[in-house]
């Protein structure tokens, strides 16, 4: 749980596309997770030799709140866990609904509500935590992450919680290989490709979602989110019957072109080539202006 590269990155992007870092919460107390000279090189590529000198004198490691301060400009900083333990400004049990009367332009979450059992609940706090027109950044585990917590998410999850009908808009989520950071995958929504994205990989994968609440959403625990294929499929009933009168050998074929496909779309290779479901960016490109 911190600031490592994807969430500077990640930031970065967000302050480019309008976050407010006035009023900061971060879900969980974060640490920054990367060295002096990863500071300092993130800066330097940005042609922001003042903040690379800042970084190298190691002021800006421990807990985030200076690095937040004195890089991002951020106001308040406040955090929010389940105890005191790491000195927490606000102890709140995430799996219950939060009764703060607190409000916050950026909501920070880099790898904790993976650790979070009732994530309806979780994900309802984040939503209450905002003011209008705040944003919400998470990172958090996909692939290959067995044992690091309670769950691995799916990009569909995050285009469904922060839908422009649940009162969110500019949803963007962004796939992470371990072995790639300068490249991230973003993957487009389901519902707007019409059909799955499905992903596969051999690294590690993290998932980096930005968004802005500009409604009032409905509590998840009152109506829940549905997965957007089989929503377009209960509506037409004709595309179940068609797949349903496919043969064997067809479905064979086409489940394993299927399979070939989902492999070849974290390559690297893929980087120079767009796809119909899953974008690659070069990060530096994405976050350059700082």
């Amino acid at each position: 749980m911190g600031v490592d590269a994807g969430a500077l990155g990640l930031m970065a992007l967000a302050r480019t596309s309008g976050a407010d870092f006035s009023r900061v919460v971060t879900i969980g107390r974060h640490r920054v997770n990367v060295s002096n000279d990863e500071l300092e090189t993130f800066f330097r590529q940005r042609n922001r030799p003042d903040l690379a000198a800042r970084a190298s004198d190691g002021s800006l490691q421990g807990y985030c709140e200076q690095l937040l301060k004195s890089i991002f400009g951020a106001g308040i900083v406040q955090s929010i866990d389940a105890s005191d333990y790491e000195q927490a400004d606000i102890v709140h049990d995430m799996n219950t609904p939060i009764l703060t009367s607190e409000a916050f332009s950026l909501v920070l979450d880099f790898g904790t509500l993976e650790h979070v059992f009732n994530v309806p609940v979780a994900f309802d706090n984040v939503a209450k935590l905002c003011t209008p027109g705040a944003h919400i950044l998470h990172v958090l585990p996909s692939n290959n992450f067995v044992g690091h917590g309670f769950y691995q998410f799916s990009p569909e999850l995050f285009y469904q919680i922060y839908s422009p009908e649940r009162g969110f808009a500019g949803t963007r989520v962004f796939a992470s290989p371990a072995s790639t950071p300068d490249l991230w995958y973003e993957v487009r929504a389901p519902r707007d490709v019409g059909a799955r994205v499905d992903i596969s990989s051999r690294d590690q994968l993290q998932l980096l979602v930005l968004t802005q609440k500009v409604g009032d959403p409905i509590p998840l625990v009152e109506r829940p989110v549905q997965q957007s294929d089989y929503v377009v499929m209960w509506k037409e009933p004709r595309a179940i019957a068609k797949q349903q009168r496919r043969s064997p050998i067809e479905r064979f074929v086409r489940t394993a072109f299927s399979t070939l496909r989902h492999r070849r779309k974290m390559a690297r290779r893929d980087v120079s080539s767009r796809r119909a479901d899953i974008i690659p960016h070069r990060v530096l490109a994405l976050t350059g202006t700082f």
